[in-house]
């Protein structure tokens, strides 16, 4: 471990930099830890030594105050550096794991610094006021307001066949209306956009929730271009932006760790010596003979329960023979087709 058995590295992110630099005392920790870096061949890991920490299991409270602490310091760093976000509650157990994080991802890190160097991220999230929209539906939809009108007529004669029609027609002209809000913001915004990645949406007022990656450069005219849609629509759709921020949505860096008691139990299952070399070729051939000797189907002595466990430990060996025991990726959002 880095400094006692409950201690690990929090790794916040990666820079281009050649020597060790600090960012002070204002890390994820008890008290606030220092955020220095781990250099190896011109890139480094921004790092701390803090409480070693399974996020998965975390209560929600410190998850909380960590995400923002762990944010903060990415856009510190962000005042000096290009970074790459490294994903929330990654963590190793010691500088020589940041260090072999840093050489198994060099080529992928490396290259993903420079494209997203001098660019930023904007957040752009629009929601509109659906009972003003209700309200003035008619006016603009013409056959709604004559399914209106008709209903209206007939009072208390009209069948529910006809009020579903209706509620039906409103349904899919408001998403109609949706889609055309949503594609006026993009068309107005993707000039300046060299990508766009679309978030979930978290409530039926929320019509977008989407980054936009920009050079750096182009963050005035980006935000001066939504101001301006603002105002030709405003009495229907309210808008916040945010940033400009590191590259979350376009870079956010994974290191994925085999977990070391999971390896063992698979090699113990494949009955591969400790130290063994595993090699693609060794765990698909003892994948096979296993799946033979315990498939429910063509042994009695075999148990669903034995097969399952079989192909866990499989799938486990076949990981670590073709990527190893540390996995460097890029998480993908959905991005939007331009």
């Amino acid at each position: 471990m880095s400094d006692s058995l409950n201690n690990g590295m929090y790794v916040y992110g990666v820079i281009a930099c050649d020597t060790p630099q600090e960012f002070g005392e204002i890390g994820i920790g008890h008290t606030p830890s220092l955020v220095h870096t781990v250099v190896w061949n011109g890139i480094a890991a921004v790092v701390s030594v803090s409480p070693f920490t399974l996020y998965d299991s975390l209560v929600k409270e410190k998850t909380i105050r960590d995400l923002v602490v762990h944010q903060f310091v990415i856009e510190k760093v962000m005042e000096r550096y290009t970074i790459l976000p490294v994903k929330f509650g990654t963590m190793v157990e010691s500088e020589a794991e940041v260090n072999e994080f840093l050489v198994k991802g060099f080529i992928l890190l490396r290259e993903e610094l420079k494209r997203v160097a001098g660019k930023v991220e904007m957040d752009v999230v629009a929601t509109w006021d659906i009972s003003k929209v209700l309200t003035t539906l008619p006016q603009r939809v013409p056959h709604i307001q004559e399914k209106k009108r008709e209903l209206a007529s007939k009072g208390n004669q009209a069948g529910i066949e006809e009020r579903i029609a209706l509620g039906r027609a409103i349904a899919e002209a408001l998403q109609a209306e949706k889609m055309g809000y949503v594609q006026r913001v993009l068309h107005t915004l993707q000039d300046t956009a060299l990508e766009i990645c679309k978030h979930e949406l978290a409530s039926d007022e929320m019509i977008l929730n989407a980054a936009f990656l920009l050079e750096k450069s182009e963050a005035e005219r980006f935000t001066a271009g939504l101001e301006a849609l603002d105002a030709q629509v405003d009495s229907v759709l309210n808008f916040r932006i945010v940033g400009p921020l590191p590259t979350y949505s376009f870079s956010t860096i994974l290191l994925k760790r085999v977990d070391a008691h999971r390896l063992d139990e698979a090699k113990r299952v494949f009955e591969l010596n400790a130290d063994g070399e595993i090699t693609h070729s060794s765990v698909r051939t003892t994948y096979h003979q296993l799946a033979q000797k315990y498939h429910p189907d063509k042994s009695n002595d075999a148990s669903e329960q034995d097969f399952h466990r079989i192909h866990a430990a499989y799938q486990t060996l076949k990981d670590v023979s073709e990527h190893g025991l540390v996995q460097v990726e890029v998480y993908q959002w959905e991005k939007v087709a331009r």
